[in-house]
């Protein structure tokens, strides 16, 4: 193969829980994050007390009490 035809590679990165980590919460925290008021990230504290991934904000603070909500911010 020529060095002017390289093949382009492609990585791709699985991190469920970048939404928790790029908000800055507490490893340690229950943190859910919230979009149209349904959880589309929580954390492995909030996760150990029950909430899911579509959960609706409500029944994840119903579940985990002192869960600390975060808006979502997806890129533009």
């Amino acid at each position: 193969m020529s060095r002017g035809s390289a093949i382009p590679r492609l990585t791709v990165v699985h991190c469920p829980q970048w939404s928790v980590i790029a908000a800055g919460c507490a490893p340690d925290e229950a943190v859910a994050v919230v979009h149209a008021n349904r959880v589309v990230a929580r954390s492995v504290a909030a996760a150990a007390s029950g909430v899911r991934t579509g959960h609706r904000r409500r029944e994840a603070q119903a579940r985990c009490p002192d869960l600390r909500i975060v808006a979502d911010e997806p890129l533009v």
